[in-house]
């Protein structure tokens, strides 16, 4: 697989997530104790800046149809805020610390239901054709991933329209005529911050509509390091942390990352956190392989934490932070917002600078917030227009 596909197939949106609930604990009751639980990879490998292994992603990203984890009902964690703290006198928790409290948090949920269900917003903003202001657009969408034969899994999702990103940007929309529609020319310069659409976006939302997913049931549970797994290839995934980043770093080996321009250490770097991060949001991994994801992120140098943060759905998580090359000197900072309290991650967050064409500076941003993750035995609200 050439590094180009690599990196097409890291920003697909996969058909399955990580299993389980979380325990309810306090944030704090757990930053606390997590100097006594730190179990990590007695190997650890320093995790340069991760750079060119990047090339192309956020533009990919930006592309990608939502369709964000969700989860409900017995056994099921709503990923929701959690109660905060104030007047502490005890320093902002580390990195290192909001990652093994997660991971400590994690370890707890159960792992069973008829379906695997998860649901979420992906956001994300662009120029308009023009570029004299900026878009805000998003999706809505859920997967009912069934192991069962008998059972049907589905995809729902719901274009969530466009409209200006910030009350300037609103001015400069209306002074243009307040358009309900955009077609962008194939070759629009975007500096790779963003993919440029292929039909014109349009200010309306969308109908709610569902896919079938077909094929067998015991097929894909997701992708990782750019490839399929099987459901058994999902339970075979170590679950102790040293184990599974030697499984991990053997996947990786295997990649064609020579002859690319890129770094390879570096590549292979960025590509152990991206595996990582994919496991605690997106893959039904075992809640064991979920805290040794954390663990493993928890001993890469690259991530820093920057504390509290709101995500782009106004909920509140620690937030933790790194940097991405998406081309050659032009950097886009990655935040992940978690709730450390049930080991879950709340949202992803890059952003970038551009500027516009009369030479104002704007931010960039492309999000995936996580709404609900878990299993399920209830059946999916199917909508009237079906594929």
């Amino acid at each position: 697989m050439n590094n180009d596909q690599i990196f097409k197939d890291r920003a697909r949106v996969v058909d399955e997530d990580l299993a389980g609930s979380a325990s309810t604990a306090g944030a704090d009751a757990l930053l606390a104790e997590i100097a006594s639980l730190e179990r990590v990879p007695a190997r650890r490998r320093s995790l340069l800046s991760p750079g060119r292994a990047l090339l192309g992603l956020a533009a990919a990203a930006a592309a990608v149809a939502v369709i964000a984890p969700a989860m409900l009902s017995d056994s099921t964690i709503s990923v929701g805020p959690q109660p905060t703290t104030s007047g502490s006198a005890t320093a902002e928790p580390t990195a290192r610390q909001i990652l093994l409290a997660a991971a400590v948090a994690v370890e707890k949920a159960p792992a069973s239901g008829d379906y695997w269900r998860y649901k979420g917003v992906d956001q994300w903003m662009l120029t308009d054709p023009t570029r004299s202001y900026v878009l805000e657009t998003g999706r809505s969408g859920e997967q009912w991933l069934a192991k069962r034969p008998d059972l049907q899994s589905w995809r729902i999702g719901q274009d969530l329209g466009v409209k200006p990103a910030t009350p300037q940007d609103e001015a400069a929309w209306r002074a243009a005529g307040a358009p309900t529609s955009w077609r962008y020319p194939k070759n629009m310069k975007t500096e790779n911050l963003f993919a440029v659409p292929f039909k014109p976006l349009e200010a309306a939302a969308g109908e709610r509509t569902a896919e079938r997913l077909r094929g067998k049931w015991e097929g894909q549970a997701g992708d990782l390091t750019g490839k399929s797994l099987t459901w058994k290839e999902m339970r075979a995934i170590p679950g102790e942390p040293e184990p599974l980043r030697r499984y991990l770093e053997e996947r990786i080996g295997r990649l064609e990352l020579t002859g690319s321009g890129m770094d390879v250490e570096e590549a292979r770097a960025y590509i152990l956190l991206r595996d990582c991060v994919d496991i605690i949001s997106t893959l039904p991994a075992s809640p064991e392989t979920r805290a040794s994801a954390y663990r493993i992120l928890a001993s890469l140098p690259a991530i820093r934490a920057e504390g509290e943060m709101t995500d782009p759905l106004g909920r509140r998580g620690q937030s933790l932070s790194y940097q991405e090359e998406i081309e050659p000197g032009l950097f886009s900072k990655v935040r992940l917002v978690v709730d450390p309290s049930a080991g879950l991650l709340l949202a992803e967050v890059r952003t970038n600078a551009t500027r516009l064409a009369d030479g104002r500076q704007v931010e960039l941003r492309v999000s995936r917030s996580f709404q609900e993750i878990g299993w399920t035995n209830e059946r999916p609200d199917l909508p009237t227009h079906r594929n």
